[in-house]
């Protein structure tokens, strides 16, 4: 039989939780989960609670140290430095706050040395299967353009910090253009899918593709709503997603949670679908 893989969450809100509880419905056979850490102790403690092998709470290096398999579900400025030690001490390593990894490149210096793995769902986002071919060859244009109702914008620090009233908005509008990079700094909690992107982008074998990303608000819809341009010399690519927010957390995309459940699936089992 082959032995359990240990597995550790960081991060121990509704995405955390969702991955924890699939794991012990589905995966009791081949993962345990050893460890939690949350900078909230209460939500550790909640989750810890409702789960059949009631891990204990820990600190970070800690849950590195007990764990095979790191589940990253915490926040983008955390992230970076998760991935980075559970790479360095060889671990596996799934990060779903993918808008962290483009703020710093210590993670990608210890994934080249690192015996273990970095796993990136493709979140909210479709047609990463096909972005990701394009870079086999050369892509000369990467756009993505992001609508959401305005209220789940009104907390960016790009919105607080120039005092926008989105409330008082009437028509789509465009709030933001630039980089995957300035669009994390200015929308930290709304564009993983930009980073997530721009990463599948890169990781090719031609270079790294300039990349645009819109950002806008747009009263007349209920759901996110991401639409992906590609240009490459192979072919082009265009997708529309719309994606509901979780029940449980409005804040946060159903089909992120469920492309993560995938992700994990596809660890742990023999067939795999897609690049």
């Amino acid at each position: 039989m082959t032995p359990q893989k240990t597995v550790g969450i960081v991060g121990c809100g509704t995405i955390g939780c969702e991955l924890a509880r699939f794991l012990e419905r589905n995966y009791q056979h081949a993962a345990k989960i050893v460890a939690l850490a949350d900078r909230k102790r209460d939500a550790a403690r909640t989750l810890q609670q409702r789960l059949l092998s009631h891990p204990p709470i820990v600190s970070l290096p800690e849950l590195i140290r007990r764990s095979q398999l790191v589940l990253e579900a915490a926040s983008a400025a955390l992230a970076p430095r998760v991935a980075r030690l559970a790479l360095e001490a060889g671990c596996d390593v799934l990060i779903m706050s993918s808008g962290g990894l483009l703020t710093s490149t210590a993670w990608q210096r210890a994934v080249a040395r690192s015996k273990g793995h970095l796993h990136i769902p493709s979140g909210a986002l479709g047609g990463i299967d096909g972005v990701k071919a394009l870079a086999a060859g050369s892509i000369r244009r990467v756009r993505l353009t992001t609508r959401k109702p305005p209220q789940a914008l009104a907390s960016a620090p790009f919105v607080r910090a120039r005092h926008l009233r989105l409330t008082r908005l009437r028509r789509p509008t465009v709030l933001f253009e630039g980089s995957p990079a300035e669009a994390v700094r200015a929308f930290p909690q709304n564009t993983n899918v930009a980073a997530t992107l721009a990463l599948a982008a890169s990781h090719g074998l031609q270079g790294r593709p300039a990349v645009t990303i819109r950002v806008m608000a747009d009263p007349s819809i209920r759901v996110n709503r991401h639409e992906v341009e590609v240009e490459g010399t192979q072919g082009r690519l265009r997708c529309l997603i719309e994606s509901r927010p979780s029940a449980t957390n409005p804040k946060t995309s159903q089909l992120a949670i469920d492309s993560a459940l995938v992700t994990l699936r596809q660890l742990f089992e023999p067939i795999r679908i897609g690049t």
